[in-house]
């Protein structure tokens, strides 16, 4: 916009195209009062939620038992806290996951089942996991005749309100067919 090129405040800025959706989001957050830390994770849910790229939230890609595992991670550069999220299965929004896990605990990660517990724990949303087998096979099925998935393979938003204050999200499903419990660097603080 004209407002960033000038260099005015707040700003927010997403990798990749589809990462747009989400920087929309943090701005109408950051210009309506919100926080940066609010604005990184209502504009990184925007992305989760469309998952425009195949590659964040629950639409992303399966890893190679066919089911998807999604990673986040979220910090306050006001506070310089952090929180992360690693192999986490039927959660709608994992960085929220991530900030409660900042917030609510003693610990800056969790991973798996833990993970899902400790989400589940905080009221956030979920998918039934049982249609997980349903998926697999879906999956699998579509494995056998697709290609090897293009596109990129996580979203990070970075938002600076008009005090200074900054905050970063990170959130993705991973890589396609990695194998179950693999965790890349995206939540790794």
């Amino acid at each position: 916009s004209a407002e960033q090129a000038t260099g005015s405040l707040p700003v927010a800025i997403a990798t990749w195209p589809f990462g747009k959706v989400g920087t929309d989001r943090a701005m109408q957050e950051l210009r309506a009062g919100a926080s940066p830390l609010d604005a990184v994770e209502q504009g990184v849910r925007a992305v989760e939620k469309l998952s425009p790229d195949g590659s964040v939230g629950l639409g992303g890609r399966p890893n190679a038992a066919g089911y998807v595992q999604l990673d986040a991670c979220i910090m306050d550069g006001k506070t310089c806290g952090a929180g992360s999220v690693a192999g986490l299965e039927g959660i709608v929004h994992p960085i929220s996951a991530a900030r409660r896990v900042m917030e609510d605990t003693k610990h800056v990660m969790l991973v798996g089942e833990g993970a899902r517990w400790f989400a589940l724990s905080k009221g956030l949303e979920t998918v039934d996991v049982s249609a997980l087998d349903a998926q697999k096979k879906a999956w699998q099925e579509k494995a056998t005749s697709a290609k090897e998935p293009s596109g990129h393979d996580t979203v990070t938003l970075l938002a600076l309100a008009q005090n200074g204050d900054l905050a970063g999200g990170c959130s993705t499903s991973g890589m396609a067919d990695k194998l179950p419990g693999r965790v890349g660097d995206s939540p790794i603080l």
